[in-house]
């Protein structure tokens, strides 16, 4: 009888790791696949980088379990990346519109490793304000500057704040890439 009360709670144990670490298929009416390709093609669009999902694993977030107000997805390799791949993508897609909220991509420098932090204060801000002006985050170009992360924070990307008066983006610059990896709206 104690075999079958062990197999029984191992199988129970069992049960819920395959259930914890699974990504459900379709959060909202939106799916992996979908998500995914929505986020690959934003990828495409924002910063001119083409990436495949079919070498990738595909994670959906449910938002009732976090802060964001869209649905989370992830897309990183399976595979080790060498220099210049985009280990992984992420956004955050308003389910019924498809509109992405945030993007991001982490991108492997040299022998795995962040290039060389050479880009002035002023380099990084301008280098953040002129992506929102390309790719029209915001309404109009008279949107301001409300704020800048430390300087000497442990992160490797710096994030300016701008306001547009009614729509507010974060934009988060890797120093070392010397581009924006990363655009939130709040």
């Amino acid at each position: 009888m104690k075999k079958f009360a062990w197999l029984g709670t191992a199988l129970l144990v069992f049960l819920l790791m395959g259930c914890s670490s699974s990504s459900p298929d379709a959060i909202q009416g939106l799916g992996k696949e979908e998500a995914a390709q929505i986020a690959a093609a934003a990828v495409r669009q924002y910063y001119q980088v083409d990436v495949d999902t079919t070498d990738r694993e595909i994670t959906l977030e449910d938002p009732a379990n976090s802060v964001y107000r869209g649905v989370p997805v992830h897309a990183i390799l399976k595979r080790e990346p060498v220099s210049g791949d985009v280990h992984g993508f992420h956004a955050i897609i308003e389910p019924r519109s498809k509109q992405i909220l945030s993007l991001s991509i982490d991108v492997i420098g040299i022998n795995g490793e962040m290039a060389t932090k050479t880009m002035t204060e002023a380099d990084l801000e301008k280098t953040a304000s002129d992506f929102i002006r390309s790719k029209n985050l915001l309404a109009t170009n008279n949107f301001q500057l409300v704020k800048a992360s430390d300087a000497h924070s442990n992160d490797a990307k710096r994030y300016f704040y701008y306001t547009d008066g009614q729509n507010d983006v974060a934009i988060g610059v890797d120093p070392g890439l010397q581009q924006v990896v990363t655009f939130t709206y709040d």
